[in-house]
């Protein structure tokens, strides 16, 4: 059965307006050498430039959310504006729910938190950290945050960011939550990835300062894939051990505790890694680190440019072939990382960046 998105309401109907938060400006990156290496070599993306939406705060009620599809419904129907990138199928599960489906009531205001992925270090990053700043500077007192089970690393997320427990309101799959009013922003559906957003460049550097004093630069970090399956390389091994005598430090984020992770980042001088939820950790960076990124040829993502540019942060990025033919997120690569190029641009930027630095 197809679905007509139009037969859905949008969360600009239910809310009847809408509320500015920001606007940003249309911005270029900042390229290691203008974007040309003394080999000739040309970066990916140096004709790309950060998108310009009005970024939106809706309130509307009374309002449903289903934390599984992390949906919401008003007046019965689910807003088909809010199932960010799960489609149509979305809204066919949110009728197909048993009818003994609990609904737990709250006579309160309440923030949209997460999106449906939120589990991925990026998605979290990108969407949770701003929002949920937004919610600590404007929400009501008695106003509660929407969050998912939580892991211990968002858990750490969230405690660092001041939110009290008494605000936090942790939603479970097969449980639906009624609320007085919903407050939604642009934030949580992912509408400020490809922006300079200052709300979430402000969210970063509260993060940084509630994780550390202040920190020392000069780390070189090179962020190992590890244990990832998403986009594998089969010799990264290789890649990491010649970078390590550059004297790059092997990092795998996900085994650190947050603050570590951000204290760690707000040091770098330079950082080397794949496009991948660990590299979000640039949102940590100060500005004119460099970051040289290493993209799949079967994903071709300016996400973290755009984190960059955000930041201030100077970039370089390579495309790796991988013999993958169709575009995708997930698929392992079926050719072996060029090493020896990869080490040699590590060593040019490398190079570049300590001049800067003295």
């Amino acid at each position: 059965m197809s679905v007509l998105l139009s037969t859905f309401p949008c969360v600009f109907q239910a809310s009847g307006g809408r509320g500015l938060i920001e606007t940003s400006s249309r911005m270029g990156g900042n390229f290691a050498f203008g974007g040309t290496l003394p080999d000739g070599t040309h970066s990916l993306l140096t004709d790309w430039h950060t998108d310009t939406p009005p970024i939106y705060r809706y309130s509307f009620g009374p309002a449903v959310f289903d934390p599984a599809l992390a949906l919401f419904a008003w007046e019965g129907r689910p807003l088909h504006d809010t199932v960010y990138t799960q489609g149509p199928d979305a809204l066919r599960r949110w009728h197909a729910a048993p009818a003994n489906t609990p609904v737990e009531q709250h006579n309160c205001t309440a923030w949209a938190g997460f999106d449906h992925w939120n589990t991925n270090y990026y998605h979290w990053v990108a969407h949770t950290v701003p929002a949920l700043y937004y919610f600590l500077k404007h929400a009501g007192q008695n106003d509660v945050f929407l969050l998912p089970p939580l892991t211990p690393w968002q858990e750490q997320f969230v405690t660092l960011a001041g939110l009290a427990p008494e605000r936090r309101l942790i939603t479970r799959h097969g449980t639906r939550y009624a609320f007085a009013r919903v407050v939604y922003t642009d934030f949580v559906r992912g509408k400020t990835d490809f922006t300079a957003s200052q709300t979430a460049l402000a969210a970063y550097a509260a993060l940084r300062r509630a994780a550390s004093t202040t920190p020392k630069r000069g780390r070189y970090l090179f962020l190992e894939r590890g244990e990832a399956t998403n986009r594998r390389m089969p010799n990264e091994a290789a890649l990491a051990e010649a970078l390590s005598t550059l004297g790059f430090a092997r990092v795998r984020p996900e085994r650190l505790p947050v603050t570590q992770q951000i204290n760690l980042f707000a040091q770098a001088d330079m950082v080397v890694g794949f496009l991948g939820a660990g590299l979000a950790n640039v949102a940590w960076c100060q500005p004119g680190t460099l970051v040289y990124e290493l993209v799949p040829s079967h994903h071709l993502n300016p996400c973290f440019l755009a984190m960059c540019i955000q930041g201030g942060l100077q970039y370089w990025a390579d495309k790796v072939e991988t013999g993958v033919a169709h575009e995708d997120h997930y698929t392992p690569a079926n050719l072996p990382l060029p090493v020896g190029k990869i080490v040699s641009h590590a060593q040019t930027l490398l190079h570049f960046r300590q001049k800067q630095t003295g």
